[in-house]
C-alpha cells in the first residue's frame, strides 16, 4: 500500500491556500495553467496533491490542482511522449524545504536526478520533467517558478512572447531573465526542431486574461488568429516553436 512519510503529510497539510493567480502584466496576461493528458489521474493526484500539497478542485473529467502562480489540469488521456523532445522542455517550482520535498517524492516512487543542495529534477509519470529549486524564504511551501522551452531559434521565440504576450526581459546579475507574472520563461536552443506540444502528456500551457474575446481581437490586429474553444469561453494559439497556449479568463476560480 502507498503510504506517505510524515514530512510529506505535514507538507500537504499546509496546503497551498494562497493558490491565486498573480496580477496581469501591461499586455493583460498572467500565468495560467499547465494541462496534462495522463493515463491515471489518481496516480498523478497522489503526487501533486498528497505529496506536494496542491489544492484539488473541479470534477471529472477535469481535476484542477492549485499552486501559487499556476493551476495544473489533469485529464484522462493518451498523451504521447513526455517533455524531453518537446517544445515545452520542463516546468519548475520553488520549494521552501527542498530536502523534504525530494525525500517525499522519492518515497512515492518518483525518479530523482541531477540532485544537489539547491535543486533537483523529478520525472513524473508520463515522462514530464519537473525541476525543483530551493527557496528557504518562500512564503508558501511551494510556488510555480518557470517554464522552459526548446527551439531552434530561441531569440525569435523570446521576441514573440515579448511582443504578443507582454513578457519582459531584465537583467539579473549577468543573466537575462524573461518573465510574465507567475513564471520565468526559459528559452533554450535545440539542434533539431522539437515536437509540437499538442497531443503530448504536457499538451499545452495556458495564460489568464481578463476577457478572452477582447484579447483575441487584439491578437488579430497582429495577424494572430485564435482557435476559439467552448463557444469562445477559451481560445488556443501556438507560438513559433509549436508550444500550444490556451487563453482563459477566471480559471483560477474553478
Amino acid at each position: 500500500m502507498f503510504r506517505l512519510p510524515m514530512f510529506a503529510l505535514v507538507f500537504a497539510a499546509s496546503a497551498v491556500a494562497r493558490a491565486q493567480v498573480l496580477p496581469f502584466n501591461e499586455a493583460g496576461v498572467t500565468m495560467g495553467h499547465h494541462h496534462l493528458l495522463v493515463s491515471d489521474v489518481e496516480a498523478q493526484k497522489r503526487i501533486w496533491v498528497d505529496v506536494l500539497g496542491g489544492e484539488p478542485s473541479g470534477n471529472p473529467p477535469l481535476l484542477f490542482v492549485k499552486f501559487p502562480g499556476v493551476l495544473l489540469i489533469l485529464t484522462n488521456g493518451n498523451g504521447v511522449g513526455g517533455t524531453q523532445g518537446s517544445a515545452l522542455e520542463h516546468i519548475a517550482f520553488d520549494v521552501r524545504d527542498i530536502a523534504g520535498v525530494r525525500a517525499a517524492l522519492a518515497a512515492a516512487g518518483v525518479p530523482i536526478s541531477s540532485s544537489s543542495e539547491s535543486r533537483f529534477v523529478a520525472t513524473m509519470p508520463g515522462g514530464v520533467e519537473v525541476h525543483f529549486h530551493s527557496a528557504p524564504s518562500l512564503e508558501a511551501p511551494i510556488a510555480h517558478r518557470s517554464v522552459a522551452f526548446a527551439s531552434t531559434d530561441p531569440d525569435a521565440q523570446r521576441e514573440w512572447w515579448e511582443r504578443v504576450l507582454g513578457a519582459r526581459t531584465s537583467g539579473e546579475g549577468e543573466r537575462a531573465v524573461t518573465s510574465i507574472p507567475g513564471a520565468r520563461l526559459e528559452f533554450r536552443r535545440a539542434e533539431t526542431a522539437p515536437a509540437p506540444t499538442r497531443g503530448r502528456v504536457l499538451d499545452h500551457t495556458g495564460i489568464g486574461v481578463e476577457d478572452v474575446g477582447a484579447f483575441c481581437a487584439k491578437l488579430a490586429e497582429q495577424g494572430i488568429e485564435c482557435e476559439l474553444l467552448f463557444g469562445g469561453a477559451a481560445a488556443m494559439i501556438t507560438d513559433p516553436a509549436g508550444v500550444a497556449i490556451e487563453i482563459n479568463s477566471g480559471l483560477e476560480s474553478r
